[in-house]
């Protein structure tokens, strides 16, 4: 599944620049920037501006953590949890409640 469209609460990989390879979460875009966080380097008060052409949008979405985000909410340790969870691949589960193995979806 592709994603086209930068929404907040969506997950960003980090494609050019010294922090190639970084995730973040999408905090707002505009035009042809979108502003990522982290919440360890980059937090919610000070995003990071980037050119979509520069990230690759990435299939995972918090839908709780981009509402928050909206109201204006501080929330950098949350995201910082979910940003692991997708690094360490424990955010996708099948509907047993396990991890799903990457070879066979």
């Amino acid at each position: 599944m592709k994603v086209t469209n930068p929404i907040p609460g969506g997950v960003a990989k980090s494609l050019i620049g010294r922090d190639a390879g970084r995730l973040y979460l999408i905090v707002k875009a505009e035009g042809e920037n979108v502003y990522l966080c982290d919440g360890k380097y980059r937090t919610l008060s000070n995003p990071k501006r980037k050119n979509k052409k520069h990230v690759r949008l990435m299939p995972v979405f918090f839908e709780a953590i981009g509402g928050r985000i909206g109201e204006g909410k501080d929330e950098n340790s949350q995201i910082r949890a979910a940003l692991r969870t997708v690094e360490t691949g424990e955010g996708e589960t099948n509907s047993s409640g396990g991890n799903v193995c990457p070879k066979t979806t």
